[in-house]
């Protein structure tokens, strides 16, 4: 059982076209584990509270069509532990509403931690919040986000960032990944795990980890390399010298090697070796800490190999 304590004060900030998954993502992480906590017993009061925060009370269409209902105005004078504010392509219009920018600077001023989800981060930069931080957003508007923030480090691979006490993530679905880690922050590992599990993510995923699936993009193609990318990727652990690859492809080892590199840009081998580091990185960020058991998952021969594999990128 915890001790009882305050509740804890999330606001969001939302405007017209933001995106609907920026707002209930994050929100139904804290909101879960408010439930969590009281169905199992640990805790008798209410852990997190939520408001929707607008320029206006009432009613605030999304991009998607889907209305939401703002229950706090921006001239309120609310006292919130946690600020956030969506994404979605109304930021643009976001950027310059007086009302949003100041709300904003106030809460920075007051609460304990303030946040963006995707674009969010861009109204954050227009606040001038993330100027001498380090931030991100959507991969799609970091050049953006650069250009609209003074002596901030953009941060182009990662799916959130502190600093300080800000916090900006890269887009979508990774507001649920930095909802995750504050709730982490205030009740802990096992909590912030067991609400990932209610919420039936496969994993939680650490703040480093690339915004780019290297699913995806061998996905996206539609040569038999691409299928054999993704077979590769599928059996990392397996024997996948040039000669074995080859074999699955109906070609001479030499052959092979030549259209490999010319429809990938690299051979074989270096793709095999980048693969296997990713996916050992990806299993140390979920938790996997016995570098003998990481080795093994992601196809290294020997702990002594993935030890020097890291060694050679730090």
């Amino acid at each position: 059982m915890f001790p009882l304590r305050a509740t804890h004060r999330v606001a969001m900030l939302i405007y017209p076209d933001a995106q609907i998954l920026d707002i209930a993502g994050p929100l139904e992480v804290f909101s879960r584990t408010s439930r969590w906590l009281q169905q199992q017993g640990h805790y008798q009061g209410q852990a997190y509270s939520i408001e929707l925060v607008a320029e206006k009370c009432g009613l605030v269409t999304t991009s998607g069509g889907i209305s939401v209902f703002a229950n706090v105005d921006c001239t309120t004078d609310i006292r919130c532990d946690t600020a956030l504010v969506a994404g979605g392509i109304g930021f643009v219009d976001a950027m310059q509403r007086p009302l949003i920018l100041d709300w904003l600077k106030q809460q920075y001023q007051q609460c304990q931690r303030i946040g963006s989800i995707c674009t969010g981060a861009l109204v954050l930069a227009a606040a001038g919040l993330l100027n001498g931080k380090s931030a991100t957003t959507h991969w799609e508007y970091l050049k953006l986000l650069a250009r609209n923030t003074t002596n901030c480090q953009i941060e182009t691979n990662v799916l959130y960032v502190q600093s300080g006490n800000t916090f900006t993530s890269a887009g979508v679905t990774a507001g649920i990944d930095m909802a995750l880690s504050m709730v982490e922050s205030d009740w802990g590992k096992s909590v912030a795990t067991a609400v990932a599990e209610q919420l039936l993510l496969e994993r939680r995923r650490r703040a480093t980890q690339p915004q780019k699936s290297r699913y995806l993009e061998v996905e996206k193609r539609t040569d038999r390399f691409g299928e054999l990318q993704i077979w590769i990727l599928e059996h990392l652990s397996r024997n996948l010298t040039v000669n074995v690859l080859a074999q699955r492809m109906a070609m001479s080892p030499r052959h092979f090697a030549r259209q490999f590199k010319k429809y990938t840009g690299m051979t074989s081998a270096d793709y095999v070796a980048q693969a296997r580091l990713d996916e050992a990185k990806r299993l140390m960020a979920g938790g996997l800490t016995r570098l003998k058991d990481v080795a093994r998952e992601a196809g290294f021969s020997s702990e002594q190999q993935l030890r020097r594999a890291l060694q050679r990128v730090d």
